[in-house]
């Protein structure tokens, strides 16, 4: 496999399960070094969560190098150390995966205002502020790539006439109303941002999934059910990579989904490992 990534430093927020994970990987398979971000644990002596040390040791196993970070990002002071502890470590930052994301699946009209604040502030806010920390480094190093991760409830639902038949489908959207807000105004962001640093050479893209990825928080939230269909992770791990692996100017401030991008680059989705196509997956059509 082509070390497509070798010499580059990568940071991946959120990479204690799921998604995260799943990209931390990749980018390490594909030669980056990576900065690993996660909330440490809320009690015992542990330094590092356990999802967040096992993403690490598989990153090792295959070769990688792996940096991780406690940071819980509803928090600008507890993040704001981030960027300085990857680039003292590794000299610098080339990519920016800000893949954390908070979700409470409320109606906006039932939520509290904190929890309203908390999804702004890890969905939107902690992305804001890990670029502008990233960009110097990345500015310094001649290019640099930001991939913000979003989610289809950034889409505008249906309008009014509501019909009786659509109510089951209406119930989880009633649900995502401040979460979608959240991850729209990342996309809006993110456009916005591709053009300011156009002059840098650094792009920056938003990418969601075609469907729900069944990672253990989605399970747990209710939002897929076990069993049905849904995007295979490794889609979103390199549809990741296709972003952040090609010249700067090829792909910027759009807002992309997975295996739309995969299918117009004509990418082939890899094992967790970066070892070899997932066997049995064809891209379908979007």
């Amino acid at each position: 496999m082509n070390k497509r990534l070798e010499g580059k430093v990568a940071i991946v927020t959120g990479a204690s399960r799921g998604i995260g994970t799943a990209i931390a990987q990749r980018l390490a398979a594909e030669g980056a070094r990576v900065a690993i971000v996660a909330r440490a644990p809320e009690s015992g002596s542990q330094r590092f969560s356990p999802g967040l040390q096992i993403t690490a040791d598989r990153i090792l196993a295959q070769g990688g190098e792996c940096l991780c970070i406690s940071a819980d990002l509803t928090d600008a002071n507890a993040r704001a150390h981030i960027v300085d502890e990857v680039t003292a470590h590794f000299g610098g930052v080339d990519i920016l995966i800000n893949n954390a994301a908070w979700a409470n699946l409320h109606s906006s009209l039932d939520e509290s205002l904190e929890n309203a604040r908390l999804q702004f502030e890890v969905n939107v806010f902690a992305p804001l502020q890990l670029s502008q920390q990233c960009v110097p480094s990345m500015t310094a190093r001649g290019a640099g790539w930001i991939v913000n991760l979003s989610s289809g409830s950034a889409q505008h639902v249906g309008i009014a006439p509501y019909a009786a038949d659509d109510e089951g489908a209406l119930v989880i959207q009633r649900q995502v109303t401040l979460y979608g807000a959240s991850k729209a105004a990342l996309e809006r962001m993110t456009n916005g941002m591709a053009l300011e640093l156009a002059a840098a050479n650094i792009a920056v893209n938003a990418l969601s999934p075609v469907a729900a990825v069944a990672t253990e928080a989605a399970l747990e939230a209710g939002v897929v059910q076990a069993g049905a269909y849904f995007e295979p992770v490794e889609a979103m791990a390199e549809a990741t990579l296709a972003l952040c692996s090609r010249p700067p100017g090829q792909l910027s401030g759009r807002a992309l989904v997975s295996l739309g991008l995969l299918r117009e680059i004509g990418a082939t989705v890899h094992t967790l490992d970066g070892s070899s196509p997932l066997a049995g997956y064809s891209l379908p059509a979007v």
